[in-house]
């Protein structure tokens, strides 16, 4: 949608100042750090707490995780790509988000990571065993930076559906019959987090954990006041990777907004819902 030029201004457009266009203005965050202390690879799974792990797990098969292991005290679940689990249920007092695990590029990161902030490496009880660091961020919120020491298996994937595509013709004559079940997660995508230090947060997981801006949001028309929003990327080089694992807005509160999941297909939500 445009805007109606007055006495012959410029036609004004909602993409004209998009960070986009022209990256970075002088003087605006430059997206990245110029020297972190480690790259991080990707997200490898997020922590919550919840007083029925019964529940809990009924819900995630419903929802289309995979149980990796169950504890009298701890629920892993996983997807379908071989890798470390999506998420680890403790069991609390009250439902709540602890926090993100980052997982290191390698092992001795994690000793590079203790060395600048002063922490301490410790095994933890990921299935496949592994090695782990506890942070916070800026906002307060627990980070844990993981370097697991085996890979889950994959799992069987759901088939997608043959589709046609113009002279393409794949099916002919065929029914579609998607299975009724739930979607087969496959791996956890993004996490979306809330923080009241937008700014200092959005450094912090730059300079520390070597994560990358893909996007900036502004408000409209006040560029000058600095982004409150933006979606990072983890930094593997020329290896493509998704265009955010991390979104950070600024908000009035602190912790879990929402996190994502690749799936099959459409068809695999649609049946699974």
């Amino acid at each position: 949608m445009s805007h109606t030029p007055v006495d012959g201004a410029t036609p004004q457009t909602p993409h004209q100042d998009l960070h986009s266009e022209q990256g970075a203005l002088r003087g605006e965050h430059p997206g990245r750090s110029r020297n972190p202390v480690i790259k991080v690879a990707d997200l490898a799974w997020l922590e919550f707490e919840k007083p029925d792990l019964d529940r809990a797990e009924v819900f995630a098969r419903d929802f289309g995780f995979a149980v990796a292991a169950r504890t009298e005290g701890e629920l892993w679940l996983r997807g379908t790509f071989a890798g470390s689990p999506c998420m680890v249920i403790r069991r609390g007092r009250a439902s709540r988000f602890i926090g993100p695990a980052f997982r290191a590029a390698e092992r001795a990161d994690l000793d590079r990571l203790a060395r600048a902030t002063g922490s301490t490496v410790r095994d933890i009880g990921v299935p496949g065993g592994g090695q782990s660091i506890a942070l916070l961020d800026p906002s307060g919120l627990p980070v844990r930076v993981v370097h697991c020491a085996e890979q889950l298996p994959a799992l069987p994937e759901q088939d997608p559906l043959i589709l046609n595509f113009g002279t393409d013709h794949r099916r002919t004559n065929a029914t579609q019959r998607p299975p009724r079940e739930p979607s087969r997660i496959q791996r956890l995508g993004h996490v979306v987090l809330e923080t009241r230090v937008f700014a200092r947060t959005l450094d912090w997981y730059l300079d520390t954990l070597g994560m990358i801006v893909s996007d900036f949001l502004f408000l409209d028309g006040q560029r000058g006041r600095g982004p409150t929003m933006t979606f990072i990327r983890c930094d593997q080089g020329s290896v493509a990777v998704d265009h955010h694992t991390l979104a950070l807005h600024l908000g009035p509160g602190t912790g879990y907004v929402h996190s994502a999941y690749q799936v099959t297909d459409l068809d695999a939500i649609a049946a699974g819902g």
